[in-house]
């Protein structure tokens, strides 16, 4: 295994477990493209091993220096995609429905040109619509912690216990040598 390859694993070992985990549909990290070699070759190379396993990794704002590295469940994230108040939601943004693909290169084209960071990436992130809500409209936030939750706050810490812990199982596990195709739940 390259450096590089041993970088990304840890990057996804530390933003990612949940995902690895299918405690979570999706997340998120940035990087700068000149940490890696070729991170477009290691996205290729990551897709090969995890989309038989349903874990799919795309790049956004691949032409910045800084990109974003967005790892994500493909059922998982339609399930989401396809909640009706999911939907109502989304057509406030113009999204695409009925097809993750094209939401996820219109959410990739609203990072890229949007002057301010899109708040509906929350719901791309799996994150409860009440919570994104709560944050466009800048409510009260009741906890904070991976995100500003709004509602279901005990729910929610809970939730949010189950990360932390599949961060540290995962981190370690990478530490001791095993690599990500072997965490997958």
């Amino acid at each position: 295994m390259s450096y590089d390859e041993r970088l990304f694993e840890r990057l996804l070992a530390f933003h990612c477990a949940p995902v690895l985990r299918k405690k979570k549909a999706a997340n998120m990290f940035h990087i700068k493209k000149s940490k890696f070699h070729d991170i477009q070759t290691i996205i290729t190379t990551y897709n090969r091993k995890l989309n038989i396993q349903g874990l799919f990794l795309k790049l956004f704002q691949k032409d910045k220096e800084h990109v974003t590295v967005y790892m994500y469940y493909k059922e998982m994230l339609e399930s989401i995609l396809n909640l009706s108040d999911i939907k109502n939601f989304l057509k406030n943004y113009h999204y695409p429905y009925n097809d993750v693909d094209a939401s996820l290169m219109y959410l990739d084209k609203r990072l890229t040109t949007c002057c301010e960071y899109p708040h509906e990436i929350g719901i791309f992130l799996g994150y409860p619509l009440c919570d994104v809500l709560g944050f466009i409209h800048q409510k009260q936030c009741e906890f904070c912690g991976y995100w500003k939750v709004y509602q279901n706050v005990d729910q929610t810490s809970q939730l949010f216990s189950i990360y932390d812990k599949c961060i540290k199982e995962t981190k370690n596990a990478i530490l001791c040598g095993r690599c990500i195709e072997q965490l997958i739940n």
